[in-house]
């Protein structure tokens, strides 16, 4: 299992792994239906873009917090890629 199951199957968990947290990031409606819009508690990036578009005046909150939202779903991406990447150079060392 740890030879053979486990090494096949890495590639496929650490991409389900980064795509549920990017995913994470864009679940709105289920969020703040079910679990609600709690400062400190259940407030996530979107709510928090959602609360402050909310409020006038608070346009650079927005900005800056759609922008940590952009780079933190570049970065995942960016992860998944170079872990793939080295996992496929790896699995084709063994070859």
């Amino acid at each position: 299992f740890r030879k053979i199951t486990l090494p096949l199957a890495l590639p496929g968990v650490l991409a389900g792994m980064v795509l549920g947290f990017v995913r994470s990031l864009g679940e709105f409606g289920a969020t703040i239906t079910f679990a609600g819009n709690i400062e400190g508690k259940t407030r996530t990036l979107p709510l928090a873009v959602y609360t402050y578009l909310q409020i006038p005046g608070r346009e650079t909150i927005v900005w800056i917090l759609s922008l940590i939202a952009v780079l933190l779903s570049m970065g995942a991406l960016l992860l998944s890629e170079s872990l793939n990447k080295k996992l496929r150079m790896r699995k084709r060392g063994r070859n």
